[in-house]
C-alpha cells in the first residue's frame, strides 16, 4: 500500500513537472510572438512615417484640392475615421512584401492613419460660432501580427483648422471703439468749398463698403454693381462700420465732386452735373394756415392794390456743409442769414474727416450698416412753394429767370416774432404774396417745423433717403417714409451665412475677439527679429501660412515690413500675426493670391500708423491703439481700433471691405489654415 502511494505521487509529480515545462514554453513563445509583433509594427512606423507625412502635408497646402483638406474644412465635427483612402496609400503594399520576408504565413504588417478625436473649438454665439474651426489629433497606427500574436504602435500629432480671419470683425469695414473719445464732433474737421474740394487741413478717410472696379483682388464690374443698388436689403451683404460708444456728430460734405458725400441728396445719373433733389412736405404736416388757399396782397403795390388767392406747399433741399463756395469768397452755407446764429455758433462750415458712405459717382455709393449712437447734420434750406391761382398771376410767375425761392430763414424762439417777412430770396417783385410769419403760423412751433436750420438725425435716415434715389420714388420726403434701417447700437447683432448658420449673436467686444483669436495661435516665436528671419523669404517675400505669435517682450514697434525690405512686401501664403507687444507701423503690403489674407492682432498697441502711401492688404485689429495720421491710408481689409487721432494734419485715405472675407459668403471658408503640430506622442498597445 505504501508503495502505490509513492508511486501515485510520483506520477502526479511527473504529469505536473511535464505540464509546467509545456506552459513555459508556451510562455516564452507568446513573449518572442509578442516582441516580433512589436518589431513589425516599428518596421512599418519607421519605414513609412516619412511617406505618409509627406503625403499629409501636401494635402494640407492652401491650393490643394484634395479629398483630406475638403474634409478637414467641411463645416461640423469629425466621427472618427480612416483616411488611408483619401492618401496616396502605396506604403501598406511594400509593407506586406516585407512581412512575407519576415514569415510568408504567419506575420503581417499595415498602417493605418486616422483622425481621432475631433471637436469644433469655437462654439460660443456671443464670442464666434466657427462652424469649420476644429481641433483633433491626426494618428498614424501601425499593427504588427505574427501568430497569434498582436501590437499597435500609434503615433499622435495634434491638429488644428482655424481661420486666418478675425472673427465677427470680418464683417466690418471700420471698427472704432471709442468714437466719441475727443468729443462728439471731433471728427468734423475739413474745410471745403462747395464743389466739394479740400482748400486745406485735414483730407477725407473714405469708405468703400463693396467692390468697386478700382478694387484690388476684387474688383467688380461696374454694370454688376448698379444691379445690386436697389435691393433694400443690400447692406446685409456689405462691410459694416461702428462708431462708438458714445455720441458722434458727423457734418456731411458739401458738393458732390471731389469728397461729395450729399449725393443721397442729389441726382447723380450725370457724373458731371448733380442736381439737388426736392424733398416734400406732407400736407398733414404743415401748419393749418398752409393747407388751403389763403387770400394775401400781392408785392405789385405800384401797380394796383390788388388780393390774390395763392395755395402754399413746402419743400427742401438738404446741402452739405461748405467753407466758401467756387462762386463767392463768403461764407457761402451763411448767406443771406437763412440760418441762425445760434447754429453758425454750434456747427461752424466744417465737414467731417469719415466718408461711411464713399464718394458720390453714382454704383460708388457703400450703403451700409452704421452702427453706434451716430447722427449727421446738414443744413436744410426750406422754402415755400406759392402757388397763384388766379390765370394772370400765374404767367407772371412763369416768366420769372429763375423761379420764385421764398426761403424760409430760421430763428431761435426769442427771436420769433408774427411779422418776420417771407419773400423772394432775390427780393423781386412779381405778383408774389406779401407774407408775414403770423400769417401762417401760429407761433414758433409752429413755424420751427418749416423753416430752415441745421438738422441733425440718426445716420440710418440718410441711408434710408438714399434708397429712395434708387427706387425712383416720386415725391420724396426726408426721413423717407420706407424705413429699412433704424439707429442701432450694436448690442444685438446677427452674422449669419447664407445656409442659414449664425456665426455671431450680440455685441461685439474687440478685446474679447483678440483673445479668441490667440487661442488660434499655431507657432510662437519670442522676438520680432526672429519672426523676419523665419519667415522673410530670399525674394523679400513674407512667406508665412501660419497662424504666428510674437511675444516681443522689449515691447519693440513691430513694422511691417522692417526697414531695409522693398514696399509693398508681398504676402505669400497668408496667415495671422498675433503681437502680444508693441505698436504697429504699416509700411505696404500686398496679396496677389485672391484666396489668401493676412490678418495683424495687436491686442496691447498703444498706437497703430501708416508710414507710406503704399497699399496694405491686411487686417489690423488694435481695440486700444489710436491711429496716427503719418501718411495716407490705403487699406484692403478691416481696421479696428479704439480712437482716430483727427487734427489739421490727418491725410485720410480709403478704406476697403474686402468682400471675399465677409462670413455670409462661401468664399469664407477659403481663408483656414491647417497644422500639424511638429511634436509626437508614443502609444503602444
Amino acid at each position: 500500500m505504501f508503495a502505490l502511494i509513492i508511486g501515485t505521487v510520483m506520477l502526479i509529480l511527473a504529469v505536473s513537472l511535464f505540464s509546467f515545462a509545456g506552459q513555459q514554453h508556451t510562455g516564452v513563445q507568446n513573449i518572442v510572438n509578442g516582441e516580433i509583433s512589436h518589431f513589425l509594427a516599428e518596421a512599418g512606423i519607421n519605414s513609412c512615417i516619412g511617406t505618409v507625412r509627406e503625403a499629409i502635408a501636401a494635402d494640407f497646402t492652401a491650393s490643394a484640392k484634395s479629398k483630406l483638406r475638403e474634409l478637414l474644412l467641411k463645416p461640423g465635427e469629425i466621427e472618427d475615421v480612416c483616411i488611408n483612402d483619401l492618401l496616396d496609400d502605396t506604403w501598406n503594399v511594400e509593407l506586406k512584401q516585407f512581412a512575407r520576408e519576415v514569415d510568408e504565413k504567419e506575420a503581417a504588417i499595415r498602417v493605418e492613419v486616422w483622425l481621432r478625436d475631433f471637436h469644433l473649438s469655437e462654439t460660443n454665439a456671443g464670442h464666434w460660432h466657427d462652424p469649420v474651426s476644429k481641433e483633433g489629433w491626426l494618428t498614424i497606427e501601425s499593427r504588427g501580427n505574427f501568430k497569434n500574436s498582436e501590437r499597435t504602435l500609434t503615433v499622435k500629432r495634434k491638429l488644428k483648422v482655424a481661420s486666418v480671419l478675425p472673427g465677427p470683425l470680418s464683417k466690418f469695414t471700420l471698427f472704432v471703439s471709442n468714437a466719441s473719445r475727443n468729443g462728439e464732433a471731433s471728427f468734423n474737421l475739413i474745410r471745403n468749398d462747395y464743389r466739394g474740394t479740400v482748400s486745406d487741413g485735414a483730407k477725407p478717410l473714405v469708405c468703400y463698403n463693396h467692390a468697386t472696379p478700382e478694387t484690388p483682388l476684387q474688383s467688380e464690374d461696374f454694370g454688376e454693381i448698379l444691379k445690386q443698388e436697389k435691393a433694400a436689403d443690400i447692406w446685409k451683404s456689405r462691410g459694416w462700420i461702428y462708431l462708438g460708444p458714445g455720441r458722434v456728430r458727423l457734418n456731411l460734405t458739401s458738393g458732390a465732386g471731389e469728397l461729395g458725400e450729399i449725393f443721397h441728396f442729389y441726382d447723380v445719373s450725370n457724373s458731371f452735373q448733380f442736381t439737388p433733389i426736392k424733398f416734400l412736405t406732407p400736407l398733414n404736416s404743415l401748419p393749418e394756415k398752409l393747407r388751403g388757399s389763403l387770400q394775401t396782397p400781392w408785392d405789385l403795390s405800384s401797380q394796383a392794390v390788388r388780393s390774390v388767392s395763392y395755395g402754399f406747399s413746402h419743400s427742401f433741399v438738404l446741402d452739405g456743409f461748405h467753407d466758401r463756395s467756387n462762386r463767392r469768397e463768403t461764407d457761402a452755407m451763411y448767406e443771406g442769414n437763412i440760418l441762425s446764429e445760434g447754429e453758425k455758433q454750434r456747427y461752424t462750415s466744417k465737414s467731417s474727416i469719415l466718408h461711411l458712405f464713399g464718394d458720390a459717382r453714382k454704383g460708388f455709393q457703400s450703403r451700409t450698416l452704421v452702427l453706434g449712437p451716430v447722427v449727421a447734420a446738414f443744413p436744410r434750406f426750406a422754402s415755400l412753394e406759392v402757388i397763384p391761382e388766379e390765370p394772370d398771376v400765374k404767367d407772371m410767375f412763369s416768366a420769372v429767370s429763375p423761379p420764385p425761392l421764398y426761403l424760409v430763414p430760421s430763428v431761435s424762439e426769442n427771436n420769433y416774432s408774427n411779422s418776420l417777412e417771407i419773400a423772394d430770396v432775390l427780393k423781386r417783385q412779381f405778383g408774389g404774396p406779401l407774407l408775414k410769419s403770423g400769417m401762417i403760423c401760429k407761433n414758433h412751433g409752429e413755424y420751427s417745423t418749416i423753416m430752415s436750420r441745421i438738422s441733425e438725425l440718426p445716420y440710418a435716415f440718410s441711408y434710408n433717403s438714399m434708397q429712395d434715389v434708387y427706387n425712383a420714388v416720386p415725391n420724396r420726403v426726408f426721413p423717407s417714409e420706407n424705413q429699412i434701417l433704424k439707429q442701432d447700437n450694436g448690442n444685438e447683432l446677427i452674422i449669419e451665412n447664407q445656409a442659414g448658420h449664425r456665426f455671431f449673436t450680440g455685441r461685439v467686444i474687440p478685446d474679447q475677439v483678440c483673445r479668441m483669436l490667440g487661442g488660434r495661435v499655431q507657432i510662437e516665436i519670442d522676438e520680432i527679429a526672429d519672426f523676419w528671419e523665419r519667415f522673410a523669404n530670399d525674394k523679400g517675400e513674407l512667406e508665412l501660412n501660419q497662424i504666428v505669435r510674437i511675444k516681443n517682450p522689449r515691447k519693440l514697434d513691430f513694422i511691417f515690413p522692417p526697414p531695409g525690405k522693398a514696399i509693398p512686401m508681398p504676402i505669400i501664403g497668408g496667415g495671422m500675426v498675433v503681437l502680444d507687444e508693441g505698436n504697429v507701423i504699416l509700411r505696404g503690403a500686398t496679396c496677389s493670391d485672391p484666396a489668401e489674407a493676412l490678418t495683424l492682432v495687436a491686442p496691447e498697441a498703444d498706437s497703430v500708423s501708416f508710414s507710406s502711401v503704399q497699399p496694405n492688404h491686411l487686417n489690423l485689429l488694435a481695440p486700444k491703439a489710436e491711429l496716427s495720421y503719418s501718411s495716407r491710408i490705403d487699406l484692403l481689409g478691416t481696421l479696428c481700433i479704439a480712437s482716430i487721432f483727427a487734427d489739421h494734419r490727418f491725410q485720410g485715405g480709403a478704406l476697403r471691405f474686402r468682400n471675399a472675407q465677409d462670413p455670409i459668403n462661401d468664399s469664407y471658408l477659403k481663408f483656414y489654415k491647417i497644422h500639424l503640430e511638429e511634436q509626437d506622442s508614443y502609444w503602444h498597445e
